[in-house]
């Protein structure tokens, strides 16, 4: 479908968006996007970074692009890493921040074209086994997967319905299916991304009828405190893709929204593959037919020798077999089930290791719920993160090391001793990104000394207590000072944004940090407990650092985020 040809002969006036509590119609985003083509040309800019929180802008800078023949360059994330490599390959960078752009268009229509042989969409793949690579699409396979999205829902989502999503539009499956989707389909995207379920909770009771675009990071976390029964009959239709969804987080959705997701089996690399709908019985269980997958129009779906799925589509190569990284098993229907993700094989120690195999057996000790084995690269040792079970949570108040002891206990009887790993750390949770997807450089951030290590927690969906000891190797410790070292007061405020960030999700920009007090000094070892508390609404966050008795105060805060 050429998108553009369909906003031009759409009626003017119809409603495409919602920005803010403002309708945008179709003649107003043909102006906006004329305006980014007409800028593009003028400045003869061939390729364009384009990462902005805003989708309205988004939307219109992407295809203002292609109109004018500019690759649209969409990373996942911009950390500085990312930016200062893609600064290198000289591109032009679009942000939320970047000035509006003032051509005028006398006629926004004309001359808007799309050229759909053309390569101008480059984007990457998450980074969850390794270093991000970069995929490269013409229009004419991004936009033939438009076609398809809706094409196998069991009740087809209802026209005019308002589109809101928990993920980022940087990443395949929020880009298809918040961007081009809704644009396509007579069906209104919004501005920005839900991040909190106070938020989803008030897009349902303000809009109706709604399509929910998430996550499994998101839908496993559902807080049923929410009055969830007062706003469910709003949501037309739940889309979940991105990872699996675990039946905790199917029984969720069910309780919340009186509904389970419409899961989206898929990759950057393989678009769309298949998609599910599983049902929950009289009895609680889930239908075991609804938990097959069906491929999506046009997908051929096959193995190789060694059982791995296997794709072939006009949107891949029509000719030619693409493989993937998961095992199936096929079913005379064409349905499949998935058997795991295929074996990640590492050298260690000129022995070959697989990281599925490790990561199972840490879980099956009983002692975590979850596990990502994988190699550090500056060092070259194997490193753990892992998630404690209940057994395991309480093995660790007693120490790191009796924790470890005890699940090597389970992986000394399958691997050899030179296969263990070097490096362990335990967290609450894994990190995720806006796709709710965890990546490699996430994991190795964890090992970066400034991080600090809870051996104890509390977790709640806008609260947590973190108990820790300030280790002595800290950096923030290294010149202040030299003969009696204390932890600076700015380093507590970092180390409580940083996690903050990775337990609460909040925003990264600060607007004020008011009500500071630095009351005691701490020192390399001291016994810690962080408490914070999170206002999703007024986006502040309060903090106190105290000792684990609470007898003796060391800092508190209250920082309010941008919006």
């Amino acid at each position: 479908m050429d998108i553009v040809e369909a906003l031009k002969n759409s009626d003017s006036d119809a409603a495409v968006a919602i920005e803010n509590t403002k309708v945008l119609t179709a003649g107003e985003l043909l102006n906006a996007i004329g305006r980014w083509k007409a800028f593009f040309e003028s400045a003869g800019i061939k390729s364009t970074v384009l990462f902005c929180s805003d989708r309205i802008r988004f939307t219109a800078a992407l295809i203002g692009a292609w109109c004018a023949g500019t690759r649209t360059v969409l990373p996942t994330d911009m950390t500085q890493f990312t930016r200062q490599r893609l600064e290198k390959e000289g591109h032009f960078f679009v942000f939320d921040e970047t000035p509006v752009i003032r051509h005028e268009v006398i006629s926004p229509t004309q001359n808007l074209r799309l050229t759909l042989d053309e390569a101008l969409v480059e984007m990457f793949t998450s980074g969850s086994t390794g270093e991000p690579t970069r995929v490269l699409k013409t229009l004419t396979q991004v936009l033939s997967d438009i076609g398809t999205l809706d094409a196998d829902f069991p009740v087809k989502p209802q026209n005019g319905a308002i589109i809101f999503s928990t993920v980022s539009h940087q990443h395949i499956y929020g880009f298809l299916w918040t961007v081009l989707w809704p644009l396509s389909s007579g069906r209104l995207l919004t501005q920005e991304r839900l991040v909190f379920p106070e938020s989803i909770h008030q897009a349902l009771k303000e809009n109706t009828p709604v399509i929910l675009i998430s996550s499994p990071a998101h839908l496993k976390r559902l807080p049923l405190d929410l009055n969830w029964a007062e706003v469910r009959e709003h949501l037309d239709c739940l889309v979940s893709s991105g990872g699996p969804l675990s039946e905790e987080g199917l029984g969720l959705c069910q309780e919340a929204f009186g509904q389970t997701p419409f899961e989206i089996l898929g990759s950057t690399e393989l678009d769309g593959i298949a998609w599910r709908q599983r049902r929950f019985c009289a009895d609680k269980t889930i239908d075991s037919d609804s938990c097959r997958w069906h491929p999506m129009p046009g997908t051929l779906i096959g193995k190789n020798d060694e059982g791995i799925l296997q794709v072939k589509s006009s949107r891949l190569d029509p000719l030619h077999w693409t493989t993937g990284n998961d095992r199936i098993e096929t079913l005379e229907d064409g349905t499949f089930t998935l058997l795991g993700r295929t074996d990640r094989i590492v050298k260690i120690e000129e022995k070959r290791l697989s990281l599925t195999a490790m990561e199972q057996e840490i879980i099956d000790s009983g002692y975590c719920t979850e596990a990502r084995a994988f190699v550090l690269p500056k060092s070259n040792e194997l490193a753990v993160v892992a998630v404690p079970s209940k057994t395991g949570q309480e093995k660790l108040l007693s120490g790191k090391w009796g924790l470890i002891k005890a699940i090597e206990g389970r992986l000394r009887k399958r691997f050899e001793a030179v296969l263990l790993p070097h490096r362990w750390r335990f967290e609450p949770m894994m990190p995720t990104n806006s796709q709710g997807k965890y990546t490699l450089k996430s994991l190795e951030d964890l090992f970066d000394p400034r991080h600090i290590e809870p051996f104890a927690w509390e977790m709640e969906r806008n609260r947590f207590v973190l108990r820790f000891k300030a280790n002595p190797k800290l950096p923030y410790f290294e010149g202040h000072f030299p003969e009696w070292p204390i932890l600076p007061g700015v380093a507590q405020v970092q180390m409580v944004l940083t996690e903050a960030a990775r337990y609460l999700k909040t925003p990264l920009s600060v607007s004020c940090v008011s009500n500071l007090k630095f009351m005691s000094l701490i020192h390399p070892g001291t016994d810690l407990v962080m408490q914070a508390d999170f206002d999703t609404e007024q986006l502040k966050l309060k903090y106190r650092m105290t000792s684990p008795d609470g007898k003796r105060q060391y800092s508190c805060a209250s920082i309010a985020f941008k919006r």
